[in-house]
């Protein structure tokens, strides 16, 4: 494979708009990105369908489905979720529930 070839495989999220901030990739998905927690940080990458399913029963919100991942509700209770956890107790949900999570304390 060229070198060319692979940064074009590379860029297609970006040729697709998925890095735009309305994109999956750019903030827009609420199972995508970086949120706070009580001591710390924790990177969210539950962009699959049953990723984002346990996440958002984790966090005890209701609808899960993909178009709800869009919706600025869903982004603010995985982040009031989050906002009360500990880095521990985040890296046990990720262990307990199979999640993608990943904690950076401060």
């Amino acid at each position: 494979m060229a070198l060319s070839e692979a940064a074009a495989w590379a860029a297609l999220p970006r040729r697709w708009g998925l890095t735009l901030p309305t994109g999956a990739v750019g903030g827009a998905h609420a199972g995508y990105r970086v949120y706070a927690c009580r001591d710390g940080r924790v990177a969210v990458a539950a962009l699959e369908p049953h990723f984002a399913a346990a996440l958002c029963q984790a966090a005890g919100l209701g609808n899960s489905d993909m178009g709800a991942m869009f919706n600025p509700a869903t982004r603010e209770g995985i982040s009031r979720f989050l906002a009360g956890q500990t880095c521990t107790e985040i890296d046990r949900l990720a262990r307990d529930k199979d999640l993608p999570l990943h904690t950076m304390k401060n």
